[in-house]
C-alpha cells in the first residue's frame, strides 16, 4: 500500500509540473508553434502562454511568443518580450539570442512604420557573428526597410548586397526588379525578373512585371506570353484575384479589371488604387483618376515617372497647369526612357495651356528634332509656327540640341499612353 500511494503522488506531482492536461512547456510551446505555422494566431498564443506560465525564463518560448505578438499587430508588447531575452546574457546561447531578438524587433517597427528604428535594429543583428544562415533574411527585412523610408538608390544598393552574398536568391532579384520597374529602367528590371524566374517557380509578380517592362520597351509578343503564364496559376487569396485584375488591365480587359480591383480595396489591398486609376484615365474620367491617384501616393514610397506624367495628365485636364508643370518637372528629373516622350509632350500642353506660346514653340522644336515621326506633334509644331508667324527651320533633322532642355534621344514607348493632347 505505501508502494502504492508513493506511486500515486508521484502521478500527481508529474501532473502539477506539467500543468493539468498532462503537457510539459515543451509541448505547448510546440503545438503553439505548429498553429503559427498554419496561421492560427489566436491558437498559437494561447498555447505560448501557457509555455510561457509554466516557464517564463525560457527564451525560446519567450521569443516564440513575440513572434506571434507582430503577428497580431501588438508589437509594442513584442519589442518588451523580445527586450527580455536579450538581457539575459548569461546563457550559452546568448548570442544566438540576441541575434533573434534584434531581428524580432526590427520586425516588429517595420510594422509600426518606425522605418529607422527597424534598420538600426536589423544592423544589430547583423553584428553579431554567429548563425550567417539568417544574415540574408535580416539583409533582405533591411532593405525593405531601406526602401519603404523612401531611400530608393540606398535599396537597390541594399539588394544588390543580398544578391553579391547569395547570387541565387530569388526575393532579391524580384525586389529589386520591382524597384528598377518603379524607376522606369527597363532592362535592367527585366533582367532580373528573368533572373528570380531561374532560381524560383513564377508568381504573379514576377510574370506581370516582365509583361509590364516587355509592353514598354515594345516586345509585345513576350508580354503575351508572360500574361499567358500569369493567367495559369491558382487563384488562392484575395491577393491573387488582385493579380487576376492586373492581368486584365493589361489584357484591356477593363470591366472586369475595374470589379477586381474594388474587390480587392474591399479586402484592404491599396496598391488597386493605381490600376483602378489607371482605367479612369483610359475611360477619360480625370477627376476620379486624380482622386484615385492621390490615395494610391498614400500608399506607396516610389514615385515613378509614370505616375509623375498621370497626375500631369490628370492636372492639364483640370485646367491646373501649374501643378501640371511641377509633375511633369519631377518625372523629367529620373533621366530614364519609358515615359520621357509623353512628359515632353505633356510639358508643351502645359506651355500652351498657360498661354506661353514662345515657350511651347521652342519645346516643340526640341520635340520634334528627337521625336520626327510623331505626326501629331508635326502638326501642333506647325499650328505654332502659324499662330507666332514663324518659319520652320529648314534642313529640319538637324536642328542644334535645344539649350533649354538638353534632352537626348531616349528608347521608350512606341505609343503615347497619357498624352494630354
Amino acid at each position: 500500500m505505501k508502494k502504492i500511494a508513493l506511486s500515486v503522488l508521484c502521478v500527481c506531482m508529474s501532473a502539477l509540473v506539467a500543468g493539468c492536461g498532462g503537457k510539459s512547456a515543451g509541448d505547448y510551446n510546440k503545438e503553439g508553434m505548429q498553429f503559427y505555422e498554419s496561421g492560427d494566431y489566436d491558437q498559437a498564443e494561447d498555447y505560448l502562454n501557457k509555455a510561457v506560465s509554466m516557464d517564463g525564463d525560457n527564451v525560446e518560448y519567450l521569443q516564440n511568443h513575440a513572434m506571434i505578438l507582430i503577428q497580431k499587430g501588438r508589437q509594442d508588447e513584442a519589442i518588451e518580450e523580445f527586450e527580455k531575452t536579450i538581457s539575459n546574457k548569461k546563457s550559452s546561447s546568448a548570442k544566438k539570442n540576441c541575434k533573434y531578438a534584434y531581428r524580432g524587433i526590427g520586425m516588429a517597427y517595420l510594422q509600426k512604420q518606425e522605418y529607422a528604428k527597424a534598420i538600426e535594429n536589423f544592423e544589430k543583428a547583423l553584428n553579431y557573428n554567429i548563425r550567417p544562415e539568417w544574415d540574408t533574411d535580416i539583409m533582405y527585412y533591411k532593405a525593405n526597410a531601406i526602401l519603404l523610408g523612401g531611400d530608393v538608390d540606398g535599396a537597390l544598393k541594399a539588394y544588390t548586397e543580398i544578391i553579391e552574398k547569395d547570387p541565387e536568391n530569388a526575393l532579391a532579384y524580384k525586389a529589386r526588379a520591382n524597384v528598377y520597374r518603379d524607376k522606369n529602367e527597363y532592362q535592367a528590371a527585366l533582367g532580373d525578373y528573368n533572373k528570380a524566374l531561374l532560381y524560383m517557380e513564377g508568381g504573379f509578380e514576377i510574370y506581370i512585371g516582365l509583361a509590364a517592362c516587355y509592353l514598354e520597351v515594345g516586345r509585345t509578343e513576350q508580354a503575351k506570353e508572360a500574361l499567358f503564364l500569369a493567367s495559369l496559376l491558382d487563384i488562392k487569396t484575395d491577393k491573387d484575384k488582385y493579380y487576376l485584375g492586373v492581368i486584365h488591365y493589361y489584357e484591356q480587359k477593363f470591366d472586369s479589371a475595374k470589379s477586381e480591383m474594388e474587390y480587392a480595396l474591399a479586402n484592404g489591398i491599396e496598391e488597386a488604387y493605381f490600376y483602378l486609376a489607371e482605367i479612369n484615365l483610359i475611360q477619360e474620367n480625370y477627376e476620379e483618376a486624380l482622386k484615385n491617384f492621390k490615395l494610391y501616393q498614400e500608399t506607396t514610397v516610389v514615385v515613378s515617372p509614370t505616375l509623375c506624367n498621370d497626375l500631369a495628365v490628370c492636372y492639364i485636364n483640370a485646367g491646373d497647369f501649374e501643378e501640371a508643370e511641377k509633375w511633369i518637372d519631377k518625372g523629367l528629373g529620373y533621366n530614364t526612357s519609358g515615359v520621357l516622350k509623353e512628359l515632353k509632350r505633356n510639358r508643351i500642353a502645359c506651355a500652351e495651356g498657360k498661354g506661353e506660346l514662345d515657350r511651347a514653340y521652342a519645346l516643340a522644336l526640341d520635340y520634334h528634332k528627337i521625336y520626327p515621326d510623331d505626326e501629331a506633334a508635326f502638326t501642333e509644331l506647325k499650328w505654332l509656327a502659324d499662330r507666332l508667324g514663324e518659319t520652320l527651320p529648314e534642313n529640319f533633322d538637324n536642328l542644334p540640341d535645344s539649350e533649354e532642355t538638353g534632352d537626348s534621344e531616349d528608347t521608350g514607348k512606341d505609343e503615347d499612353k497619357g498624352d494630354a493632347e
